[in-house]
């Protein structure tokens, strides 16, 4: 009879990553909705409080709200879903690498070496955006390549002391060269 492992290893580290990274971008999608419609359900709390529910509904009945985005709120919300879809094809993609099962040892550590940087470019573009809203930035977008940074921030004026604001919250978790930065304005 065979005996169960019961040591956890390199790939179900990396499977169990991918899971929670695929759950995440569930939750995210669920979470930002889609287009300039909501439905939302009567009693829910995301209903405007100008909104009445009459005495002839029932609870569960949907209806449509309209969310009032400007245009750089509407980008962003835009921005991060589509950020959110090619991620989650990227692990995707890789998961389906990673249980194909007919790989060798070189590939597998391959595979799990490009989850493993997708990971941990995600979660630094998540802790620049965090500190750039820290720092005043109504909205912020990083993304993060293999030769440069490009960053998005919604603000009233980009000024030289913001630009160096910027440039230092992405330098304190990434080393890119200067002239690989591209630093963008949205209003």
């Amino acid at each position: 009879m065979k005996r169960l492992n019961l040591i956890i290893g390199k790939k179900q580290i990396v499977i169990a990553s991918l899971t929670v990274l695929l759950g995440a971008a569930v939750a995210v999608n669920f979470a930002v909705g889609s287009g300039k419609k909501r439905v939302t359900t009567k009693g829910d709390a995301q209903v405007n409080a100008s909104q009445s529910v009459s005495a002839g509904t029932n609870y569960g009945d949907t209806s449509f709200v309209s969310d009032n985005l400007s245009n750089g709120e509407a980008y962003f919300v835009k921005a991060r879903y589509d950020k959110q879809q090619s991620r989650d094809e990227a692990a995707q993609v890789l998961a389906g690498m990673y249980q194909g099962g007919d790989m060798t040892k070189d590939e597998l550590a391959v595979v799990e070496k490009n989850a493993k940087t997708l990971t941990d470019r995600m979660n630094s573009e998540s802790k620049i955006e965090t500190m750039l809203k820290a720092q005043g930035f109504a909205d912020a977008l990083c993304y993060l390549s293999d030769s440069g940074a490009n960053i998005i921030v919604k603000t009233n004026g980009l000024d030289a002391a913001g630009a160096a604001k910027i440039k230092n919250a992405l330098l304190s978790e990434v080393e890119v060269a200067s002239d690989n930065i591209t630093i963008v304005e949205v209003k």
